[in-house]
């Protein structure tokens, strides 16, 4: 016969085990690149809920950033941005980081909607501590059950030292590589916790590469930035990215047995139509905007992204007297504008930016270099080999190497051969770094954008130009 004590302790042993539970489940639904598109949350809204009361995991919601920019009830409102952060406090997220254009208001906007938040926001390679933006943590730590989840956050930085935008935005900010911050947090936190997320708007080709290899120890990637569709792994770390304006969402399902992950599941789900009812009223109450939604003018015929592009480089041509115009493709903020009535908002969700045309001058051989470099970019994954910058008073054929598919040459279709051309370009090709060619002075420049569509709308009827002026062979 065992003795009486020993049976009492094997029997508490017993028991404390029957009490602990022997998995735990992790369900992490994840959005990015949002922007602003506030009709599509009545159906996050109910697909979140819809989650949360399955309860068999603890539910938490993160973003990877740009919330706004590319919705005017947004981007246009008496506090630009606040709409879309109000909705996501309703929603209850848990943690996001921060896209590049978060940076488009500029910092003091930026902190105030980070006051709004009643969410975490997290960024581990940037120093803001000479700027009015308040130094974001790095990292953060959640509960789920009796496991710690970390979530740590990253933001793309280009060769000009910051985000995409304009430089004056960033004065004050310093901008550090993935690898900088896998190195100073990623063993930091990789030890506070039992679950490590890395949240990342470096986008996805840079997420599957320097991002995973940087941070080899965390359990998942939610990345943001390309708009891509993705569900896979990479140097051994999930990775899942949903896409653009909540069209879809990553689902990520954690498996833990006894605080160690056990599985890692990743997938992308487009949203189901159903919507919260609550949640609609609440966006038809900022989309219902006499202002916005006033009639400016007419289209004759439907315009596609490409002859959008192309209406903002003529007009902007014709308003600063030059001989050509650039706009970039990347400006040219939605897929198309219908035949028929244009409201104010659709020209605010067709150039968000507040951008205007720069005036210079440059040679044929320096447009040529400007085209060839943005066509062959090796540093903005999704905006190399495509047709990017849409050109007024000419068209021109990039010719391309077969064996590797990059320009090696720009063949123009031009009235006039001159020494030196009046150029007006978008204020971004010219002051963005990722455009390398040999800039020339600015001599002046338009008025914005949105400004000049409304009046040319305003004279009478616009027919679109859809004939196609950048050829590839």
């Amino acid at each position: 016969m065992k003795p009486l004590k020993f049976t009492l302790l094997a029997l508490l042993v017993a028991l404390a085990a029957s009490c602990t539970p022997p998995s735990e489940k992790i369900l992490i639904i994840s959005t990015s690149d949002i922007h602003a598109k506030l009709d599509m949350v009545p159906r996050l809204a109910a697909f979140v809920d819809e989650a949360r009361m399955q309860d068999t995991a603890r539910v938490f919601l993160v973003d990877a950033g740009d919330r706004w920019t590319g919705d005017p009830y947004v981007d246009m409102a008496p506090n630009a941005g606040l709409p879309i952060i109000e909705q996501m406090n309703r929603l209850g997220y848990d943690v996001a980081t921060y896209g590049n254009h978060e940076f488009d208001m500029g910092l003091d906007t930026l902190q105030r909607r980070v006051e709004d938040a009643e969410f975490d926001l997290v960024l581990a390679n940037v120093d803001t501590r000479q700027s009015v933006w308040q130094q974001p943590k790095p990292y953060t730590i959640k509960r789920a059950g009796r496991a710690k989840v970390g979530f740590i956050g990253v933001v793309t930085n280009y060769a000009n030292g910051h985000p995409d935008g304009k430089d004056r935005i960033f004065v004050g900010t310093e901008f550090f590589s993935p690898e900088w911050a896998g190195e100073k947090y990623g063993r930091e936190l990789r030890e506070k916790c039992d679950v490590m997320v890395v949240i990342s708007h470096c986008g996805l080709d840079r997420d599957t590469t320097n991002v995973a290899s940087s941070f080899p120890m965390a359990d998942l990637i939610v990345s943001g930035h390309t708009h891509e569709r993705f569900s896979g792994t990479a140097n051994g770390v999930a990775v899942v990215q949903g896409t653009n304006k909540l069209r879809a969402v990553g689902l990520t399902t954690i498996s833990l047995r006894r605080g160690r992950v056990e599985s890692v599941t990743t997938e992308y789900r487009e949203l189901p139509e159903v919507e919260k009812e609550s949640t609609r009223a609440e966006i038809d109450g900022y989309i219902n905007d006499p202002f916005l939604n006033e009639t400016i003018g007419t289209l004759t015929a439907e315009a596609n992204k490409t002859a959008l592009a192309q209406m903002m480089a003529d007009e902007g041509r014709r308003v600063a007297g030059t001989d050509l115009a650039f706009y970039h493709i990347g400006g040219t903020r939605i897929s198309h504008l219908a035949e028929g009535p244009v409201r104010r908002a659709d020209i605010y969700e067709l150039e968000p930016f507040s951008s205007d045309l720069v005036v210079t001058t440059m040679t044929l051989a320096e447009i040529k270099e400007m085209i060839i470099n943005k066509f062959n970019d090796t540093t903005n994954y999704k905006e190399s080999h495509r047709r990017d910058l849409i050109p007024s008073g000419m068209s021109y054929t990039i010719v391309t190497n077969p064996a590797t598919g990059d320009a090696v040459d720009i063949r123009f279709d031009i009235p006039r051969r001159k020494e030196l051309y009046t150029v007006a370009m978008s204020n971004y090709v010219y002051e963005n770094k990722t455009y390398p060619y040999t800039r020339r002075a600015e001599d002046g420049r338009t008025p914005l954008v949105t400004r000049y569509l409304f009046d040319r709308l305003a004279e009478g009827p616009y027919t679109p130009d859809l004939k196609e002026r950048v050829f590839v062979k």
